[in-house]
């Protein structure tokens, strides 16, 4: 028996074809029952199931070499996306915050004064 393997480069190539056949299947059923797209609920959790199925089958394919090293990698960027952004909030909370216009700047004369 011959067995099938498959690559990682096969992957998004069957996940996108898997995509079309659901999304074709979906929209053949709502046009013939006439019902309306689904709720926007629905919606969010049919991505949440596809980006859960894509993710398994994507470290499937990987193996568990491969999929250690890419979280290893994954694991740096957003280390690096972190330290950024804490970078940036600091900023933010280090700068002065704006004066508001009912107080008068400073050698300016106050015209409720006399």
């Amino acid at each position: 028996m011959n067995d099938v393997e498959i690559d990682a480069w096969q992957v998004p190539i069957l996940v996108t074809a898997a995509i079309v056949l659901i999304e074709a299947a979906f929209n053949m059923i709502l046009r013939y029952r006439g019902i309306g797209p689904p709720s926007p609920r629905v919606r969010t959790a049919g991505f949440g199931v596809l980006v859960l199925l894509t993710v398994t089958v994507f470290v499937a394919a990987l193996g568990p070499t491969r999929a250690d090293q890419l979280s290893s990698v994954a694991a740096a960027v957003a280390a690096v996306v972190a330290l950024w952004l804490t970078y940036r909030s600091y900023n933010a909370t280090a700068t002065p915050p704006p004066r508001s216009e009912e107080e008068p700047a400073a050698g300016t004369d106050n015209p409720g004064e006399s």
